[in-house]
């Protein structure tokens, strides 16, 4: 029984033993995982940027996101602002800073990512903080996007080249005294702006500045003087005779007309358009009452003339074989042309048009003094020297004047008839251009149609009636009839 007794207690120890020690063991575990709580939650339960972060370099571990963006501002975009990108073309050279145009450090979103390493919502505790104690011991780096002003950028980079930008200059072109003066005529030069452009955005990207050499070509000038000096054929002419006799504003409309559009420079492709050669015709602009058509009858008008400059001046484009783009016949026939050889302008409603096809300009010369209206167009003769071109009219229909008008006046004695106007026959033409070379024709085409219209003879009648004589009193006469005699 003793031996029995001592056994169990020694089992009881023995048990004892391994309970106490696994309490102890337990309790310690306990007091371990308590003090790593303790530990992870001093590690992740501050309000700075976890250790060992830092933005292009810049450490900002421990620092709130307001002192993280003093430091990074005061370390990255101040020296941002002295960083430059040196423009050189030849000997000459501009600097401009990042600053100047818009660059800058995107250093608030890089805070914002440096302050959001190991507080990522969907990660654990533990995760957050294993990847806490990763950045204290091997650091972590955020960029900083470099932001910059394309807008900005280009017209910085305009600002420089246009210290090396010069526009070409047009040479022109004069006639005096029958002799061509050309003037001007430089080369320009352009820099390629897009090439420069895109080397300082991309310097301005880097954040580092650099060099930028500018390149850039010579331009010709639309019209150089070597085109002008090879556009001094004389291509077609033609004149119209006009009085002395006429009225003084009429000459003086067909001075003013010339002059207005003397000295027009036509480019390849380009139209001319008389009413815009004229300008607006007014007194401001030198034109003069004379003899206009209106309604198929002459009367006084602003600018009466004008149309025999037109109408020389179309005459000399036929041929100089330019295109003739608008063209319409005068109402009635005019004095100066055969008909269906005129042209005609009217207000802003009926103009002459041409175009210069060739492939080089045209010069317009025209004039007019001693009873000659001139116009000549000069260019750059290709044609066959024995060319010749004329206009041959063809009456098709004679259209004979209306009935008269009459209009009856009663001051006038009745049967007496006075012609106030004296009415036109009209017609229907058809012209053909003619072209001959060596005298012999090459074509005869239809070249336009024209019709001048009929107007009636207006006449005036008068419509008073005589007076018929009224009988006298024969008592009264008797009477009369003596005291006469007696007197």
């Amino acid at each position: 029984m003793g031996r029995k007794k001592r056994q169990h207690r020694g089992l009881l120890a023995v048990g004892i033993a391994v309970v106490s020690a696994v309490a102890v063991f337990c309790g310690g575990a306990y007091w371990i995982e308590a003090k790593q709580q303790q530990e992870r939650k001093a590690t992740l339960e501050v309000n700075t940027i976890y250790p060992g972060v830092t933005v292009e370099g810049v450490d900002v571990g421990g620092m709130t996101k307001s002192e993280a963006f003093s430091a990074l501002e005061r370390v990255l975009n101040d020296p941002m602002e002295q960083q430059q990108v040196t423009f050189v073309y030849g000997e000459e050279s501009w600097q401009i800073s990042l600053g100047e145009m818009g660059a800058q450090y995107g250093i608030e979103d890089a805070v914002r990512q440096a302050y959001a390493l190991g507080r990522q919502e969907d990660q654990s505790e533990q995760e957050r903080y294993e990847q806490v104690r990763s950045m204290r011991e091997t650091g972590q780096d955020v960029s900083a996007e470099i932001t910059y002003d394309p807008e900005q950028v280009r017209m910085k980079v305009e600002e420089v080249t246009k210290n090396l930008e010069k526009e070409p200059q047009n040479a022109t072109m004069t006639r005096e005294n029958g002799v061509f003066l050309i003037n001007g005529g430089e080369d320009g030069f352009t820099v390629h702006s897009e090439e420069a452009i895109a080397q300082t955005e991309a310097l301005v990207a880097q954040g580092t500045g650099g060099t930028v050499v500018l390149t850039g070509e010579n331009v010709a000038p639309e019209i150089s003087r070597q085109v002008l000096e090879e556009s001094q054929d004389l291509l077609g002419q033609f004149s119209t005779a006009y009085s002395g006799n006429d009225s003084l504003g009429r000459n003086i409309n067909l001075i003013v007309g010339c002059e207005k559009i003397n000295g027009t420079l036509l480019l390849p492709g380009e139209t001319f358009s008389m009413n815009a050669g004229l300008g607006d015709q007014t007194y401001e602009n030198g034109f003069r009452d004379a003899a206009i058509i209106v309604n198929g009858k002459i009367e006084d008008g602003i600018a009466g003339g004008v149309c025999q400059v037109t109408t020389t001046l179309y005459n000399a484009v036929v041929k100089a074989e330019l295109t003739v783009v608008e063209r319409s016949n005068h109402s009635l026939p005019v004095s100066y042309v055969p008909l269906g050889h005129d042209a005609a302008i009217a207000g802003d409603y009926i103009d002459f048009k041409f175009r210069n096809d060739t492939d080089h300009p045209v010069y317009l010369e025209a004039y007019a003094g001693g009873g000659q209206v001139v116009a000549k167009l000069y260019g750059h003769e290709t044609r066959d020297p024995s060319r010749t071109v004329e206009l041959e009219a063809e009456v098709n229909e004679t259209i004979p004047k209306p009935a008269e008008k009459i209009t009856e006046d009663p001051e006038k004695p009745e049967g007496e008839r006075e012609v106030t106007y004296t009415g036109k026959v009209g017609y229907r033409v058809t012209t053909y251009k003619v072209v001959k070379e060596n005298g012999q024709i090459i074509s005869r085409e239809v070249f336009n149609h024209s019709t001048y219209k009929a107007t009636a003879d207006e006449v005036t009648v008068g419509t008073k009636k005589e007076e018929t004589a009224q009988p006298q009193d024969q008592n009264q006469g008797g009477q009369m009839g003596q005291s006469i005699i007696s007197g």
